[in-house]
């Protein structure tokens, strides 16, 4: 009926659900503060609009988190998502170097 390993899958998916429900809890109960999300910061890389390049790339993150947990439960009925899941792997990458990229540019000064 299901694909070999199916229980492990099931635990890796309840896994990640506890890990975004922790997730939500540490971001709206945890007090907030100031903090540099970038290694090498002031060095190597200076935001400019450091508040909004942080909520472009948490936005990206959590998507990522999404597509985890969807790709975790398709991979039970269908074979060959790896390769996708690579790709948007990538693409989640390139996202966040290109806001990286659109902070520089249109970032205030």
């Amino acid at each position: 009926m299901y694909k070999e390993g199916v229980i492990s899958d099931v635990a890796r998916i309840i896994y990640m659900f506890s890990k975004l429900l922790h997730y939500l809890y540490w971001e709206t109960c945890m007090e907030k503060g100031n903090t540099n999300f970038i290694a090498g910061y002031g060095k190597i890389f200076t935001p400019k609009d450091e508040k909004q390049l942080a909520k472009g790339i948490g936005l990206i993150i959590m998507l990522f988190g999404f597509e985890s947990i969807i790709f975790s439960m398709l991979s039970l009925f269908f074979e060959g998502l790896s390769f996708y899941y690579g790709l948007l792997i990538a693409l989640n990458f390139f996202a966040i170097f290109g806001l990286m990229i659109k902070d520089q540019v249109q970032g205030k000064s």
